[in-house]
């Protein structure tokens, strides 16, 4: 109601009242340690303490340490644990706290998922009095919740001072989606008599946000551990930037389609019951992810970028099969591959040849002039440059081999490959 509410003000151009500022609910000061925070001791191994409580410890390899001796304490100061030497305290920085936190499934540590964001191309506005569409982000593949962290650092310029969270978890189910044995909702769901202040407040804020990650997860446990890994971090400052689902992403897809879906007066006064793109950027890190390209193609906005994150080079070139071969509107911008003592993320060359012989597989490959090397000619390295981006013919398949290469550097021990694409054309709208 709230979103169709917000389009009918943009259609008839009229603005809301500005709302006095929202008195702050998150105490901005961490230079002091207080309850609910989460500190690190550093000693040969530095460890997170658990969120700090009155009357709690946090267990060390040798003894323990009080959290009442480190409530109230200053940012790097010493504290004396149970046994052993003085203990030195600081915030746990976003790369420690990644690294620290328990897991169920292995993080995208600091370095890849800073770069990950860079390739996203991300710029915020900072809130205006006029309603303005949201940037909207899907992250598909929730996990650990570290790179929805850098997500949400990366927006969290765009929305207003949030107002006090609700104690209750956020996370919503999509419908129809399928339980695994055993699996309960972990959703609170309140009886439609009950009303609950700051809940109603909280969904009021979020309408009214100027940019939200949608992060979606098939596993309840993933998502869970995710909402909880993003509240931990100083003070929760990002919680109001994410917004958690669980279930299939194409059924998401489905879900939101449905909720967006011009009807009424809306539809009456624009002339069409279509939905409008609404994702500026999808990213899909999660097996078969090749898979549910064609359900996000349609609700992305024109020059919108998708990135996939995947542990094999060969699943990046599914990608690039399927784009193809459903004639999606993306252009390849880059494919990289991520990991330690790589800055930038050294460039791969994938993509779909044309065979030269169908007789002799060893001839299978690029035309001579893709063969030239950075050093035999003079153009760059990047085989997208001077193109002009259009999305790939569909040739024979049989005539077609898939060519998945470095373009430069040596042999590294990568921790990942990303491949980038831009939607080039506007959705259709038939």
């Amino acid at each position: 109601m709230t979103r169709l509410l917000q389009s009918l003000r943009r259609v008839l151009g009229w603005t809301p009242p500005k709302t006095a500022p929202r008195a702050r609910t998150l105490n901005p000061d961490f230079s002091i340690f207080q309850e609910g925070d989460r500190a690190v001791l550093h000693t040969k191994q530095p460890s997170l303490t658990k969120p700090l409580t009155k009357g709690s410890k946090t267990n060390l390899r040798r003894g323990h340490v009080e959290h009442d001796r480190i409530i109230g304490s200053r940012v790097r100061d010493a504290v004396q644990a149970h046994k052993g030497p003085d203990l030195r305290l600081s915030l746990p920085t976003l790369e420690e706290y990644v690294a620290l936190t328990p897991r169920h499934v292995t993080p995208i540590y600091a370095h890849d998922a800073n770069l990950i964001v860079s390739l996203l191309d991300i710029h915020v506005n900072p809130p205006a009095a006029e309603s303005q569409p949201p940037i909207e982000i899907l992250e598909s593949g929730t996990g650990h919740g570290s790179l929805t962290l850098h997500l949400a650092r990366a927006i969290h310029a765009a929305n207003t001072t949030p107002p006090p969270q609700p104690q209750r978890s956020q996370i919503r189910f999509v419908e129809d989606r399928l339980q695994r044995p055993g699996e309960k909702d972990s959703e609170d769901k309140q009886s439609a008599t009950s009303i609950d202040p700051s809940q109603q407040e909280w969904d009021e804020w979020r309408a009214q946000r100027g940019a939200v990650i949608h992060s979606v997860d098939v596993s309840s446990k993933f998502s869970a551990l995710a909402e909880s890994n993003v509240r931990g971090f100083r003070r929760g400052i990002y919680t109001g930037d994410v917004d958690f689902y669980v279930g299939p992403v194409e059924n998401w897809v489905a879900e939101q389609n449905k909720q967006r879906t011009k009807t009424g007066v809306l539809a009456s006064l624009t002339g069409s019951g279509s939905v409008e793109p609404y994702l500026s950027h999808v990213i899909l890190d999660m097996p078969s992810a090749h898979l549910r390209i064609p359900h996000v193609a349609s609700i992305m906005k024109r020059d919108g970028i998708l990135v996939v994150f995947m542990p094999s080079i060969t699943q990046v070139g599914d990608c690039v099969k399927v784009i193809r071969e459903n004639r999606l509107p993306f252009f390849q911008e880059r494919v990289v591959e991520l990991g330690i003592g790589i800055s930038s993320g050294r460039q791969w060359d994938v993509r779909l040849v044309a065979k030269k012989s169908g007789a002799d597989p060893s001839s299978w490959g690029p035309s001579e002039a893709d063969e030239a090397t950075p050093a035999e000619s003079d153009e760059p390295a990047s085989d997208n440059s001077g193109e002009v981006p259009a999305p790939e013919e569909l040739g024979k398949e049989d005539d077609t081999v898939m060519v998945c290469r470095p373009k430069v550097g040596l042999r590294t021990m990568g921790g990942g490959f990303v491949g980038v694409w831009r939607r080039i054309e506007d959705p259709s709208t038939r």
